[in-house]
Formats: C-alpha cells, sequence, structure tokens
C-alpha cells in the first residue's frame, strides 16, 4: 500500500479504496461518463468534508488539465460554484448540487489537454537544460536599464512594445485611432521640444 498518498489509507462509505475512486472519478471525468463521474463524487461527498474538499481541488485541476483550452471558462465557473458550496451547509441537498452541476460541465465539456502537455515538455526542457527562454529585442525597451540605454523611448514602443498578436479584429473599426492619436501627439510634443531647444540656443 502507497503510504505517501493518504487516500489508498481511506475506505468509503460504501466500502471503496478512497484512491482507486478518486482516480475513477477524474477518468470518468476525462472521458465524458457523466453519470458516473456524478455517482463517485456522491460516494465520496458522503464519506467526509475532507474528501469533498478533496474533489473540488481534483474539479478545479481538471478544469485545467483536462478540460483547458477547449472551454476558456471552466476554471472560473468550477471556482464560483466552489464559492457558492462553501455557502451551503454540509449535509444539505443544496451543497450537492454546486458540486454535482461542477462535475456535469467538465464531464460533458469538450476536452483539450494540451496545457497539462505543455507543462510537462516545459518542465522537461528547461530543467535539462534543453531549451531556456528567450528575450526578444523587443523586450528591450524604456522599462528595461538596456532599453533606455538604446534611447527607447514611448515612441518605440507604442510602434513595438505594445503590439499585441493576435489583435483583436474590433480594434481596427473602433479603436485604432487612439494610438494614432498619441502617436500624433508625441511627434508634435517632439517638434515643440526641438524648436523651444533652437530658440534657447
Amino acid at each position: 500500500m502507497d503510504t505517501l498518498d493518504p487516500w489508498t489509507l481511506v475506505e468509503t462509505a460504501h466500502g471503496f479504496r478512497a484512491d482507486e475512486l478518486i482516480s475513477a472519478f477524474q477518468k470518468s471525468i476525462r472521458r465524458g461518463l457523466v453519470e458516473n463521474a456524478a455517482l463517485v463524487a456522491y460516494e465520496l461527498y458522503v464519506t467526509s468534508a475532507e474528501l469533498e474538499e478533496h474533489l473540488w481541488r481534483r474539479l478545479e485541476v481538471i478544469s485545467v488539465e483536462d478540460v483547458g483550452m477547449a472551454n476558456s471558462h471552466a476554471p472560473t465557473l468550477i471556482d464560483a460554484l466552489y464559492d457558492m458550496h462553501a455557502r451551503a451547509v454540509r449535509g444539505t441537498g443544496d451543497r450537492f448540487l454546486f458540486l454535482l452541476h461542477a462535475v456535469r460541465l467538465l464531464a460533458g465539456s469538450t476536452k483539450d489537454r494540451s496545457t497539462d502537455e505543455m507543462a510537462n515538455w516545459i518542465m522537461r526542457v528547461v530543467d535539462s537544460g534543453e531549451r531556456l527562454p528567450e528575450i526578444p529585442d523587443v523586450a528591450y525597451d524604456m522599462h528595461t536599464s538596456r532599453g533606455r540605454e538604446l534611447g527607447r523611448d514611448i515612441d518605440h514602443f507604442l510602434r513595438e512594445g505594445a503590439i499585441v498578436e493576435p489583435e483583436w479584429e474590433e480594434r481596427d473599426r473602433t479603436y485604432r485611432t487612439y494610438r494614432e492619436r498619441l502617436l500624433t501627439l508625441l511627434e508634435r510634443e517632439a517638434l515643440e521640444a526641438d524648436r523651444a531647444g533652437n530658440d534657447a540656443g
């Protein structure tokens, strides 16, 4: 028996090993087995407050690890349901409703494990030194000492450092003019500063 995992030592209300049910819980959600995931959740819920809390921790992880980018709102929804469940008294039907809704939401959701896969890849290549972060030239802007040494100012920042990709398509129709207006103002201020310098000379 693996004593590193405390759930190997716990028996649930109907005689299951808790570690096995916890595994069944995540695998059922992962495979979209909504009803079994719900049955497992209830078994763990009625066993103890500690297992109930552990289920919520697993749901938080599942919302990112297994649902991921396929439903980017899932973590926020799980967090909101957890807050609502915490306001309900344990042992009441209302409290279980929030857990059940979270289970149904994740089990029924489209899945994407790329965040977990990317995390595992990153940890391995960085820890081994095979791949390390790069600092692109655009990072050396007015916010860094090296950027200031290069003379990079707010004009450079607006033209280079503040570029976003992919950019919201609505910006073209509605808000793009503000960057253009700001750049025009900066150009005017620079001309006025030059004139004032020449007049003083």
